[in-house]
C-alpha cells in the first residue's frame, strides 16, 4: 500500500513538472484566497484534525510523553473502546511505546482524573493500540490519551496517528480523527 501511495505522489509530481515546463499552469488547480495554506498532497481536514502535546520531544528520547486530546464533540454517544493506529515509519526509525505507561484521562491538554481501563493492548505487528475502559465513557466528555515513556524515533518527522472509537450500540469502530504529530523536533510541542 505504501509503494502505491509513493508511486501516485511521484506521478503527480512528474505531471506537475511537465505542465509547468510547457506553460500549462492554468490547467493546474489554483488555491483560493480562502485557504490558509497550500497542501499539495493532502493533509488532515480541519474537522478531523485532533490536538496534541508532547513533552521531551527529542530524537531517541526514552521518556517522551504524548497527550492526545479528543474533544467532547467527538463523543456524540457513549464510547466503549478506542483504537489508535500509527504509521510504520514511527517504529522503523526507532519509536516504541510502553503499554504499561498508557492512561486515559478526563479533561483536555494534559487531562485530570484518570479513567479506569479494563485493557490496554499494543499490537505491534498491526501498528495499533487498543484501549477498553472499565465503563462506557459518557457522551460529551473531553478525553486525553496519555502515552508515557515513549521512545521517540531517532529522526524528525511527521507521523499521522489515527483514532477510531466504538460507540455504545455499534459493532465496528468509526474513524474519528487524526493527530498530525511533529515528532523528534528537539523541543516540547503542542498543536
Amino acid at each position: 500500500m505504501t509503494s502505491l501511495k509513493q508511486s501516485l505522489k511521484l506521478a503527480a509530481l512528474g505531471l506537475a513538472a511537465v505542465a509547468a515546463a510547457v506553460g500549462l499552469s492554468t490547467a493546474l488547480p489554483q488555491p483560493s484566497q480562502a485557504q490558509s495554506g497550500l497542501t499539495i498532497f493532502g493533509g488532515v481536514e480541519a474537522e478531523y484534525r485532533l490536538r496534541y502535546m508532547i513533552d521531551f520531544n527529542y530524537p531517541f528520547s526514552t521518556n517522551s510523553r504524548y497527550y492526545l486530546n479528543i474533544m467532547r464533540t467527538k463523543l456524540p454517544r457513549d464510547v466503549i473502546s478506542l483504537e489508535i493506529d500509527y504509521p510504520d515509519t514511527f517504529t522503523e526509525v526507532g519509536g516504541r511505546f510502553d503499554p504499561n505507561a498508557i492512561e486515559l484521562r478526563k479533561g483536555d491538554w494534559r487531562g485530570s482524573e484518570v479513567i479506569p481501563v479494563k485493557a490496554i493492548d499494543w499490537i505491534e505487528e498491526e501498528n495499533r493500540i487498543e484501549i477498553i475502559p472499565e465503563q462506557p465513557i459518557e457522551a460529551n466528555t473531553d478525553l486525553v490519551v496519555v502515552l508515557s515513556d515513549v521512545r521517540t524515533p531517532r529522526r524528525y518527522g511527521y507521523h499521522y496517528f489515527n483514532l477510531r472509537m466504538m460507540y455504545q450500540g455499534d459493532v465496528v469502530n468509526q474513524y474519528v480523527g487524526t493527530w498530525p504529530m511533529e515528532i523528534a523536533s528537539d523541543s516540547d510541542h503542542s498543536r
